[in-house]
């Protein structure tokens, strides 16, 4: 659609006449003329009957008209609010985190985003690996700080570090004093999990499998959080991923392997959707937090293109 020859139209009918119109529009009668030239040329139809001292609108003019000037008073319209949900949509960033993630790494990278963007409201999506991973499918995150598992083909991927689970033990337990444990160890104690339908659950169901049902979990849970205040009640042993267990003199964070049980942490994002400037810098000083604390960090975080 020829924009700018309809605008020239409409503008022409209002003045009646080519110099007073293009005085308006600041432009010269020629491209002016060029323009409405143009418009006729395209929708085959002569929209004005010119002569050395008249102009006025064709029979097919004056019907085109009032329609094309509503139509340019909607589009305008509309143009108006694309603008005004483009402002909106800088003034907000949707992100997305496992929370045991999020309470490590978003306070100090959010202080630094916000000396440069302190308008901005942040919407901060604290969910399930699978939640999350729905969201940005969607478009309703940016990103997330997640862990992987079975990826969505709409999905990439930027791995940050693997992190292996450990064993959150009350502080006056007799496993207290272990410097590392077997999963055997821990058969006839008291345990608390976060349930299967969660991420953390579900690895752990995994990877222990047929020794599962071997142990004793007393307590089944649906956040990180109620796992370890068992463990600080002195009711349970749990086992979660490091960086979900908080620093606490009343607890004894122990490494557990025979078997090993990791999390792979990565950033998600769309493909084929360019992140908004605010996103960019945000991850960016998400990766070099996770750089500078995070376990075991990939060298995929000094590697732009380490994205699968």
């Amino acid at each position: 659609m020829d924009v700018l020859g309809l605008d020239a139209f409409i503008r022409i009918a209002e003045c009646g006449s080519f110099r007073r119109a293009a005085t308006m529009m600041n432009l010269s009668q020629a491209a002016l003329s060029h323009r409405i030239k143009k418009l006729e040329a395209d929708i085959g139809i002569s929209l004005f009957q010119r002569t050395t001292r008249t102009l006025t609108l064709t029979r097919s003019g004056q019907e085109f008209f009032p329609k094309a000037r509503d139509m340019l008073f909607r589009l305008n319209g509309l143009y108006d609010e694309l603008k005004i949900e483009g402002r909106r949509a800088h003034e907000r960033l949707a992100i997305g985190c496992l929370a045991s993630l999020g309470e490590r790494y978003l306070p100090d990278a959010l202080r630094t985003f916000r000396e440069r963007y302190p308008g901005t409201k942040v919407v901060i999506h604290d969910e399930t690996a699978a939640t999350l991973s729905d969201r940005v499918v969607a478009g309703e995150i940016q990103f997330a700080l997640t862990i992987l598992g079975a990826q969505h083909w709409a999905l990439k991927s930027r791995v940050l570090f693997d992190e292996d689970f450990a064993a959150a033990v009350p502080a006056h337990h007799p496993l207290a004093d272990r410097a590392s444990l077997k999963w055997t160890d821990l058969v006839g104690h008291p345990l608390a999990r976060v349930a299967i339908s969660t991420s953390h659950g579900f690895i752990l169901s995994e990877s222990l499998g047929t020794f599962g049902p071997e142990l004793n979990w007393c307590y089944e849970v649906q956040r990180t959080h109620m796992a370890v205040s068992l463990v600080l009640a002195g009711l349970a042993i749990t086992v979660l991923p490091r960086a979900a267990i908080a620093d606490d003199e009343r607890l004894r964070v122990i490494p557990i392997g025979a078997p090993t049980i990791k999390r792979t942490v990565a950033i998600i994002s769309r493909n084929a959707a360019p992140l908004s400037p605010q996103a960019v810098h945000l991850q960016r000083i998400l990766l070099r937090a996770v750089s500078q604390r995070g376990p075991r960090a990939s060298s995929a975080l000094n590697d732009q293109s380490a994205e699968t």
